[in-house]
């Protein structure tokens, strides 16, 4: 009886151990990892800062943009009324208004 007592007893624990084994390799191996579920309140807040920041960048993209090319039309100008003075004429003309003055000026005394 003691030989039937000890080989149900090791049949027993030798079935525990199988159903561990089969259920930790099925749990590793066979069955989909468990993924974390991130809260909708999360992802909500998390969908309209990255909306928000989104177009703060977009808006300071097109505010770059809109002033650089200003800036290039402001120099394009400076460049074109310096171009068409190359004559000194608008100089003569102060300098003939300078000496009309200094005339005036003397006949006063």
């Amino acid at each position: 009886m003691n030989d039937s007592g000890n080989a149900a007893q090791v049949r027993m624990v030798a079935e525990q151990v199988a159903e561990a084994t089969i259920k930790r390799f099925t749990q590793e191996h066979l069955l989909p990892p468990v993924k974390a579920e991130m809260p909708p309140a999360l992802k909500l807040w998390g969908s309209i800062g990255a909306a928000v920041l989104t177009l703060v960048v977009t808006s300071g993209v097109i505010w770059g943009v809109s002033t650089l090319n200003a800036l290039q039309i402001t120099v394009a100008r400076m460049d074109e009324r310096q171009q068409q003075d190359t004559t000194g004429a608008r100089l003569e003309k102060i300098e003939e208004r300078l000496t009309t003055l200094e005339e005036l000026k003397r006949g006063e005394k």
